[in-house]
């Protein structure tokens, strides 16, 4: 395997593949591809043996994958309760998986408050510094941005989120929001299953209040944000009114059905798909986007997940086309969140790809590559 190319590595190289099984706009076809200085300038069709190529033998040749939640960063800056680890160690280990995942633009999701987890109010500013510090050293092989997800329960919500809300990097915000007041059936399991931290004591007008504060935080700073684990069809009604567009991890059909209605995009996990059923005991978000209400799949709590669940969608008993499948993970997420120079196998795009293989019907990322830099 190539040493990986880094943020500064020199993409002004053709990089060519022959017989590769393509994953386009619409289809999968077997055929040649060439990118010059980082964006795809020539796709053909059929089989060929051209001089230099990379010769793919039928394997699948996709889009780099955009993931816009995973945890995935959490877990190695606090890998046990109450152990905190060096955030810029964390954020490249954290990048070297995505990239093998062939996610190559991710969305760290970072909790803004603790969530059911005190260890996340301390690890919040190690996990940006880690990725900020990575970044200017170079060491990021996949393209990095933020996406927090703001507790409106949490008393300091304001403090968490001050040093971050003008971040360069913060491309979503999403609110969550366990409360007597939103689902109160929803709110007992939570505090039968978190405890006393659950309970953070907050009195409904208070937490409205930050509600309203968080979202003209957004609307200030431009940012695009979401509701989070909907359950009732009024949480997206009130979410429109405060400015959102997202609709993430919809918990319920009654949710899921009233944000598709009125045209507000879904985003669903992947390992959900993987498994058929939420592990927490929500919606089927593979019934879902075979549906076509789940526009959005993220990897959530596991990064392989991205992949699997595409080429799972497209076998029975779903049998969605490829590309369609990919699509909830490439071009989908990009062009929600305005990243149009990627997402898509066609001329004109960067040349972010991933050569995949299916060994025993399980995809494998044998390599990635960024703007036309291997990374894999």
């Amino acid at each position: 395997m190539h040493a990986p190319a880094m943020l500064d590595a020199d993409t002004t190289a053709e990089l060519v593949f022959c017989n590769a099984r393509i994953v386009g706009l619409e289809e999968d076809f077997l055929g040649s591809l060439r990118a010059h200085r980082g964006v795809i300038d020539r796709i053909d069709r059929g089989a060929s043996d051209v001089r230099g190529a990379i010769d793919l033998d039928g394997e699948f040749l996709l889009p780099g994958l955009v993931d816009v939640h995973t945890d995935n960063l959490e877990k190695h800056v606090v890998p046990r309760p109450g152990v905190f680890w060096d955030g810029l160690s964390a954020a490249v280990a954290h990048d070297a998986l995505m990239a093998a995942a062939g996610v190559t633009t991710v969305f760290d999701s970072l909790c803004v408050g603790a969530i059911g987890k005190p260890d996340r109010r301390k690890a919040l500013p190690l996990m940006v510094a880690g990725l900020d510090r990575a970044a200017e050293a170079g060491m990021l092989r996949v393209d990095h941005r933020l996406h927090l997800r703001c507790d409106v329960t949490e008393p300091a919500l304001e403090g968490h989120l001050a040093p971050h809300i003008g971040h360069p990097r913060l491309a979503l915000v999403t609110m969550l929001e366990d409360s007597m007041r939103r689902d109160p059936a929803r709110f007992a399991r939570i505090l039968k299953r978190r405890g006393p931290e659950a309970d953070t004591g907050l009195p409904a007008d208070l937490i409205l209040a930050q509600r309203n504060w968080l979202a003209a935080e957004c609307r200030r700073c431009g940012i695009v944000w979401g509701n989070h684990d909907d359950t009732q069809a009024w949480h997206i009604d009130e979410g429109r009114a405060l400015g959102m567009t997202i609709s993430e991890f919809p918990v319920t059909l009654e949710a899921a059905r009233a944000a598709h209605a009125t045209g507000m995009p879904i985003i669903g996990g992947a390992p959900n798909v993987v498994a058929g059923k939420s592990h927490a005991g929500g919606l089927s978000m593979r019934a879902l986007a075979a549906e076509g209400i789940v526009t959005i799949l993220s990897s959530d709590y596991i990064p392989a997940s991205l992949l699997h669940a595409a080429f799972l969608l497209a076998r029975d008993p779903v049998a969605m086309p490829l590309a369609r499948a990919v699509a909830l993970a490439s071009r989908n997420p990009a062009a929600q969140f305005g990243l149009g120079d990627r997402g898509t196998i066609e001329i004109g795009r960067r040349a972010d790809l991933i050569h995949v293989s299916l060994r025993d019907a399980t995809p494998l990322v044998r390599a990635a590559w960024r703007g036309g830099a291997r990374i894999l």
